[in-house]
């Protein structure tokens, strides 16, 4: 049965447009189950398209159980067990914990892992191993890496069969924790890791999750960090910029055409082959000096990628309802400029709020990662 979380996030648009204050509409269902927003501030759940989970997410909220417990326990590297597999002692099963930050018996209001983001990230591991499947309403992630069966739950646990001996479940734990850290979630404000990283999250003395990690250990420094900082080596900054700027290059390059009036040339450019180098550029071990920042550079893919599939929605909506091709292109210009602030989305009809919350996700990539650049 699907937990309160994965109810409450399928029951949001999952556009991630930021317009109701939450950089993920993921973050912005776990502030409604602990009664931190209100229904209210999302623009995109009031418009007619969305009323059946408008209701569901209303009847959902009426009583919500309690959802907080106490942190388990940190075991050391992560690992909680380790054993032979009965019918074939030369191999082993083997639990693991992706650490979140919680201190163990702590309160514990969320879960572990995003499932968007854990899914995002793993699409890169199923085309570096066999048949890894991730699945967002289940909040779960199964498959095979090599022999290897694993198994990913969105309370952190990693659960192994089949591994040749300790060190190679180990060194299989330690692949998918720094492929999926970024998923993780904050226990002081729901949000993740991504969004604390690029600055999306509420300011605080300190959030949890840059804590996380069982394998491997956050650097707090390298968080202010940008591509032109002279702390950062500049043969990997050269490679994270490499890897990040056809990304970005790629939504520019679209939105010019837009703005220039072509809503009929069809997206051609994916940013999955260069998302994927950059996750297998982070493990390799001499990245590891530098997890943090690369993390935040994976972030700031994150964030693009929603705006290139911003741009995809907008391109559709056009070519259905092309009375608002002029308005579009003026809105694009505007979030180009990250100027959004001037259409008043209370004098807008339920086809231009759509409109301007997909522009909002490009604007606000453009933003940040201009920014960071």
């Amino acid at each position: 049965m699907s937990s309160v979380w994965t109810k409450a996030r399928k029951n949001t648009p999952e556009i991630d447009c930021g317009l109701c204050g939450f950089p993920t509409c993921a973050t912005f269902s776990r502030s409604l189950v602990t009664g931190e927003t209100e229904l209210g501030n999302c623009p995109i759940l009031s418009l007619d398209v969305h009323g059946n989970q408008l209701s569901e997410m209303i009847e959902l909220l009426i009583d919500i159980p309690t959802t907080t417990k106490p942190a388990p326990e940190r075991p050391e590297g992560g690992v909680l067990m380790s054993k032979p597999c009965m019918d074939a002692p030369e191999l082993q099963m083997a639990e693991m914990r992706i650490f979140n930050g919680v201190d163990p018996g702590a309160p514990q209001r969320f879960g572990v892992l995003d499932p968007d983001i854990l899914c995002w990230l793993l699409d890169c591991v199923s085309s570096r191993y066999q048949d890894m499947k991730c699945s967002r309403d289940l909040a779960y992630a199964w498959g095979d890496m090599e022999e290897t069966k694993v198994h990913i739950l969105r309370d952190g646990k990693v659960r192994m069969r089949r591994a040749k001996g300790k060190e190679h479940a180990l060194e299989s734990f330690r692949i998918i924790e720094r492929t999926v850290l970024g998923a993780t979630i904050c226990n002081c404000c729901g949000h993740d890791l991504f969004s604390v990283l690029v600055g999306l999250a509420p300011k605080k003395e300190f959030h949890t999750v840059l804590r996380s990690g069982s394998s491997l250990k956050l650097d707090i420094s390298q968080v202010s960090l940008t591509l032109s900082s002279s702390l950062m080596e500049s043969r990997l900054s050269v490679r994270m910029l490499e890897l990040i700027e056809p990304i970005y290059t790629g939504l520019t390059s679209l939105l010019d055409h837009m703005t220039a009036g072509d809503f009929e040339t069809d997206n051609q450019f994916d940013a999955r082959p260069e998302i994927c180098k950059y996750i297998s550029m982070m493990l390799e071990p001499a990245a590891q000096k530098y997890i943090t920042v690369l993390l935040k550079g994976l972030a700031h893919s994150f964030f693009l990628d929603s705006a290139l599939h911003g741009l995809d929605e907008i391109r559709l909506i056009v070519r259905s309802k092309p009375e608002y091709r002029d308005f579009v292109i003026e809105l694009l210009k505007n979030a180009r400029a990250n100027n959004l602030q001037s259409f008043d989305r209370d004098k807008q009809d339920s086809s231009t709020v759509l409109l301007h919350a997909h522009a909002s996700r490009i604007s606000r990539a453009l933003d940040l990662y201009e920014r960071w650049r």
